[in-house]
Formats: structure tokens, C-alpha cells, sequence
């Protein structure tokens, strides 16, 4: 699997690079919430490069095995870490919450990496399916909203900044049951594709 300089690859690679830079962006104590702002930033960047390494390579033939390979670590690297950041900032009493909602977004990529793992290894592909697709979606606008709930919350002050964070929550819960919904679809999926593998 050897790495190609075009530029949906490229992309991908700015977007692994970019977690480490929100992180620092995100701990380092910047006043007036200049450094939550920055890393917000930083996250809509990665997340657009996410929408136009996929379809640059689709549209220009430039679909690569490292590309697909890096494309889904890097998601994970950028979106794992944000809910991390997030989730762990924002004062709460439902510590438990952020628990589970890491643990259900992180134990659902492990299971399905290793669910791929069987299928490949029975050279069955299993395609992505749309509730994984709407799951990040929630995920990423979730991360974006709690972000600048805790940049806002350095800046200015007002009841209205509560229904900013509920709203992020929320958004965030939804993308968690979609993660259950696509990852029990994924495995049926996977199921079906190796019985009928064995059939054929």
C-alpha cells in the first residue's frame, strides 16, 4: 500500500495532522476563549476536507488502497477526539453521560474495524451504510456547537448560552443512537455477505 502525492491523499493526511494542532489549540489557556475558537477552526477545516478528499477522488479517478485505508483513521483520529475535548470541558452533572458516549463511539469503531477485518480477509467488502454516514454528521455538527458553547462561554455570559449546550447534547445523543443503529446494520450486513461468500 504504498503512498501516492495527489491531492485526495493529501487531504486526508492534513486532516490526521489537524488533531494534534486542535488539541493543543484546545488545552493551551488562551484568553477570551481565542484558543477554543481557533480549534473550532481547525475542526471545520478537517471536516471539509473530509467532504472533498472522497469526492475528488471519485470525480477524478483518483481512488487509492492508502486513501480508503487513512480516509477512515483519519475520521476517527479528528471525530474521537473533538467528542473527547468536548465532552470532558463542559460542566455537567451527567459525568456518566460523556462516558458512555465515549465509550459507545469508540468500542463501535473498534468492533466494526474488526468486523472489516474478517470480511476482507474473505475478500468481502462491505459498503458504508447511510446511518453511519448521518451518524457523523451529527457527530461533527454536535462537536462544532459544544465547541463554541465553551468559546462563547469565555467571552460573554446569558441563560441563552444553557440552550447552546443542550442543543450540542443533544445533537450528540442522537449521533450516539445512530451509532448503535449503524453498527448492529453493519455487522447484519457483514453476516449476510459471508454466508452468502460461504454459499458461493
Amino acid at each position: 500500500m504504498n503512498f501516492k502525492w495527489n491531492v485526495p491523499n493529501v487531504l486526508t493526511m492534513v486532516r490526521i495532522f489537524c488533531t494534534p494542532l486542535m488539541i493543543a489549540l484546545f488545552l493551551i489557556d488562551i484568553p477570551n476563549g481565542i484558543g477554543y475558537f481557533c480549534a473550532l477552526g481547525v475542526y471545520v477545516l478537517a471536516c471539509l476536507t473530509d467532504f472533498l478528499d472522497g469526492y475528488i477522488a471519485r470525480k477524478y479517478n483518483l481512488v487509492t488502497d492508502f486513501g480508503k485505508f487513512m480516509d477512515q483513521i483519519a475520521d476517527k483520529f479528528i471525530t474521537t477526539t473533538a467528542i473527547i475535548l468536548v465532552l470532558f470541558k463542559i460542566p455537567t452533572t451527567l459525568n456518566w453521560l460523556a462516558i458512555v458516549i465515549v465509550l459507545i463511539v469508540v468500542l463501535r469503531d473498534i468492533l466494526i474495524s474488526g468486523v472489516r477485518m474478517v470480511a476482507a480477509n474473505n475478500d468481502v467488502v462491505i459498503a458504508a451504510d447511510i446511518f453511519g454516514k448521518i451518524k457523523s454528521f451529527f457527530l461533527d455538527i454536535a462537536s462544532m456547537v459544544m465547541m463554541l458553547y465553551i468559546g462563547l462561554t469565555c467571552v460573554v455570559q446569558g441563560d441563552w448560552l444553557e440552550y447552546v449546550r443542550i442543543a450540542g447534547l443533544s445533537l450528540m445523543i442522537v449521533g450516539v443512537l445512530l451509532c448503535i443503529v449503524s453498527c448492529v446494520n453493519y455487522i447484519v450486513n457483514a453476516t449476510k455477505a459471508l454466508n452468502e461468500k460461504k454459499v458461493d
